[in-house]
C-alpha cells in the first residue's frame, strides 16, 4: 500500500509540474505589454507568429519573434529601461538587451554588421545607434540599433529576432506585438485621421 501511495504522489507531482507551464503569457505586469512600441521603425516590416517553430533542423524551438525589415531599418526600445547587455556572439551576432525593471527584459538580436560593398565589415558601429554600456537608461521609442543578419543569421533575409523574457523565461507575446504593429501602422499611414500618434 505504501508503494502505491508513493507512485501516486510521484505521478501527481509530475503532472502538476508539467501542467503549469504556460503556452501563453501568464506573467505579472501585463499592463506593461499593453503599452509597448513595435520594435522596428519601418513600414515595410513583416512578421508572423513563429513562436516555438522548429529551427536548426528541428533541434531547437524558436523562442521569439522574427521581424523582417530592410537592412539598416531602425530598431527601437519597446519601453523605457536600463541597458542590461551589449554584446556579440557567434550565434546571436550583435545584440542588446534592456531591463525594464519590472521583471521584463527585451532582447534584440542579429543586428546589422555590414557596410555598403563589404559584408561584415561594419562591426558594432553598424549594429548599435551609439556606444551603449550596461546601466545606460533608454527611453521608449529610442533608436538603439539597426536591422541586419549577423551571427548565425548570416545569409538569411535581414531581420530582428525580438524576444521578451519575464523573470528569465521567454514568453509568447505575439498578440501584444501584433497590437503594437497595428498602432504603428495606423499612425504611419493615417497620421491625420487617427489619435494613434498621441498614444503610440
Amino acid at each position: 500500500m505504501r508503494k502505491s501511495k508513493k507512485y501516486i504522489i510521484i505521478f501527481l507531482a509530475t503532472f502538476l509540474t508539467f501542467s503549469v507551464i504556460p503556452e501563453k503569457v501568464e506573467a505579472r505586469h501585463l499592463d506593461f505589454l499593453d503599452d509597448i512600441k513595435f520594435p522596428v521603425d519601418n513600414i515595410k516590416s513583416h512578421f508572423y507568429d513563429d513562436w516555438k517553430e522548429r529551427r536548426g533542423g528541428g533541434s531547437r524551438l524558436h523562442e521569439g519573434l522574427d521581424v523582417r525589415a530592410p537592412k539598416g531599418a531602425k530598431i527601437v526600445a519597446v519601453a523605457e529601461g536600463i541597458i542590461n547587455t551589449v554584446a556579440f556572439s557567434e550565434s546571436s551576432g550583435y545584440y542588446i538587451a534592456i531591463d525594464h525593471m519590472n521583471g521584463w527584459l527585451s532582447l534584440y538580436v542579429h543586428l546589422n554588421d555590414d557596410v555598403i560593398g563589404d559584408d561584415n565589415a561594419g562591426g558594432s558601429a553598424a549594429a548599435f545607434a551609439k556606444e551603449y554600456k550596461r546601466g545606460d537608461r533608454v527611453q521608449r521609442g529610442e533608436v538603439i540599433g539597426f536591422v541586419g543578419n549577423s551571427g548565425n543569421a548570416e545569409g538569411t533575409v535581414p531581420h530582428l529576432h525580438f524576444e521578451l523574457k519575464y523573470l528569465g523565461n521567454s514568453q509568447d507575446v505575439y498578440e501584444y506585438i501584433l497590437k503594437a504593429w497595428n498602432r504603428y501602422e495606423k499612425a504611419k499611414l493615417f497620421p491625420k485621421n487617427t489619435m494613434s500618434l498621441l498614444i503610440y
